[in-house]
């Protein structure tokens, strides 16, 4: 993601710029979605946000993201008014006609200013987007992420518009796992918000984000490895599948929890609840073959 004040450095990208919608944009889901569907030709999206508590790291967003994304400090805006925003957005994009925002949206000193508030500093057109409902949850970045704290994948995910992702490099684990448990491919988190810990039947896709790279059905594992070596550790296990791992990089999908994270006196007990998880995930996922 580009930072909004590079703009200045490039004014005839900045030029080509006549609508954006502002939020913070963390989660990218499907009430953000909304707002995005308001931007046309020449639109934009910009950030502005801390670098604390992010649901979605800044570097992976512009992959769901249907214009160009920007981000903007919140503290270089925090203790701006109102009049001092909106002449900071003009100074950057001098042919703004169109802002949208969101009906929560809040913006300088002490978040003391309103969608109304650009109203009266900006000529252009504002389009305020009501607030987006999932089954009479409404949607928020905060709710998904107490949702995935709790384990509540399925919900999460629903509320996202997409399977909550992990990415990262594939790092060596204990070396344990092939030896005398099951083979996994261990992840090193990027700095994704991580979700409750325990066992979770999702998805593996080798490489960098892409829309079209395959996604094989896995067995995941997150949280401490309290049964071994008392490492916190991400790793997957693929399903039915026997491939050679030859990426830096990769993406874990959560479809479903299959239980919490437990103690195993011995590593045969932990083996056969291993072969349980996979039992159990091959059934979610709705895969004919099963571990045996």
């Amino acid at each position: 993601m580009k930072s909004f004040l590079s703009l200045v450095k490039e004014p005839k990208e900045a030029s080509k710029i006549t609508n954006i919608a502002l939020g913070k944009f963390d989660g990218m889901h499907i009430a953000h979605l909304e707002l995005f569907k308001a931007l046309d030709e020449g639109g934009a999206i910009l950030c502005i946000e801390s670098n604390v508590g992010e649901l979605l790291p800044k570097k992976y967003r512009q992959f769901f993201a249907p214009y160009p994304l920007y981000h903007l400090s919140l503290d270089l805006v925090k203790k701006k008014s109102a009049r001092e925003f909106l002449k900071l957005l003009s100074s950057i994009l001098p042919n703004l006609q169109h802002i949208v925002v969101g009906y929560d949206f809040r913006f300088g000193k002490d978040r003391a200013y309103y969608p109304f508030d650009i109203k009266k500093h900006f000529s252009g057109k504002l389009t305020i987007i009501n607030e987006v409902f999932y089954k009479k949850l409404s949607v928020h970045s905060g709710l998904i992420k107490e949702l995935l704290l709790n384990g509540n994948i399925k919900q999460a995910n629903r509320l996202l518009g997409r399977l909550f992702e992990i990415r990262g490099e594939i790092i060596r684990g204990q070396g344990l796992g092939q030896k005398k448990l099951v083979a996994t491919i261990n992840l090193e988190n990027d700095g994704f918000l991580l979700p409750q810990e325990g066992v979770y039947a999702g998805y593996v896709q080798l490489g960098k984000q892409s829309h079209t790279s395959l996604k094989y059905p896995a067995v995941i594992f997150l949280g401490n490895r309290v049964s071994t070596d008392k490492t916190f550790a991400i790793e997957g296990h693929l399903l039915n599948q026997n491939i050679e791992i030859a990426g830096k990089e990769a993406g874990f999908y959560f479809y479903k929890k299959i239980r919490d994270n437990e103690y195993f006196n011995t590593l045969e007990l932990l083996k056969e609840q291993i072969k349980q998880d996979i039992q159990k995930a091959c059934k979610i996922l709705k895969l004919e073959q099963q571990y045996g």
